[in-house]
């Protein structure tokens, strides 16, 4: 009988013991680890600037809506424009009507200029690409063209050069339009026709901060600012074509263009951005350390 109660008080005692153990676990569960990927629309492509190899890419010939990501090829045309002296730097710019109607539509990337006003071609380069400002895309497109649908045929064009055969523009500023679409694979063409054509110019996509008019005015770029080796470039966002960013970034001498497109949030668009750096280095490391 003794033996008997002496069994059963084990059970009791060990079915305690388990039941103590696994509320313990549950109290204090894994933390569970935190997605970081935008959602399934986007596409992006990452690739090595030395050999132009492609090290992750998905969906990288899907056409999307650019947004801001447009102002590259605004860019790329004011560089070629002031190289072949056409225009110049300190050269000013009077607004016009359209630049002026234009810089209004997002309140926030505006320089607040009015008809008449008088910008330099710097400033309004520099404003554009740091601060995403419409009104001096526009602006700039009218200097080099006697209006901006002119402008926008020369970004065509200079499109079919660069062998970008699945983009089309329609503005210079990336202001939503059903018929403006570019890819990731095209935009890779045009970073890499930017950097290579114009070296000179390359590191105004990695200005931090600005002064127009005695305004100080902070770039949009998260990535540019917080991402060790980060160089530049662009962001882009609208309301249809979610959030766009172009990176660049050096590390050990290697330099990596990131194409992340249709993000649905600016923070997420950073942290995905960053993970997909973090990964191709890591996979460039792993290389040369396996390499002979």
């Amino acid at each position: 009988m003794m033996k008997l109660k002496k069994f059963f008080l084990i059970l009791i005692f060990l079915f305690s013991s388990n039941f103590l153990l696994a509320n313990n676990n549950n109290s204090n569960p894994k933390p569970k680890e935190e997605k970081i990927e935008c959602n399934d629309s986007h596409s992006l492509l990452l690739f090595l600037e030395k050999d132009a190899l492609n090290l992750h890419e998905k969906d990288s010939n899907k056409k999307i809506f650019p947004a801001s990501l447009v102002k590259l090829m605004t860019a790329y045309l004011v560089f070629e424009a002031i190289e072949d002296k056409k225009i110049t730097l300190d050269q000013k710019i009077t607004i016009s009507p359209r630049s002026n109607a234009i810089s209004y539509v997002n309140k926030v990337t505006t320089l607040h200029l009015k008809i008449g006003d008088e910008i330099t071609i710097k400033d309004a380069l520099y404003g554009m690409i740091v601060k995403s400002f419409n009104g001096a895309a526009v602006a700039l497109a009218e200097i080099i063209a006697d209006n901006e649908w002119q402008f926008a045929q020369k970004m065509n064009q200079k499109a079919i050069d660069l062998g970008m055969y699945n983009s089309n523009f329609r503005n210079a500023s990336g202001l939503h339009d059903r018929g403006q679409y570019v890819t990731a694979y095209d935009l890779k063409k045009l970073i890499i026709a930017i950097k290579n054509d114009f070296p000179q110019y390359y590191e105004i996509f990695g200005i931090k901060e600005i002064k127009i008019f005695d305004k100080k005015f902070i770039s949009h770029n998260e990535v540019l600012k917080n991402y060790k080796g980060a160089e530049g470039m662009k962001t882009g966002f609208t309301s249809i074509s979610g959030f766009n960013l172009i990176s660049s970034v050096v590390k050990n001498n290697d330099r990596i263009f990131s194409i992340l497109l249709s993000c649905e949030s600016s923070g997420m668009r950073n942290k995905f951005t960053k993970k997909l750096l973090d990964k191709a280095f890591l996979k460039i490391e792993k290389s040369s350390l396996n390499s002979p």
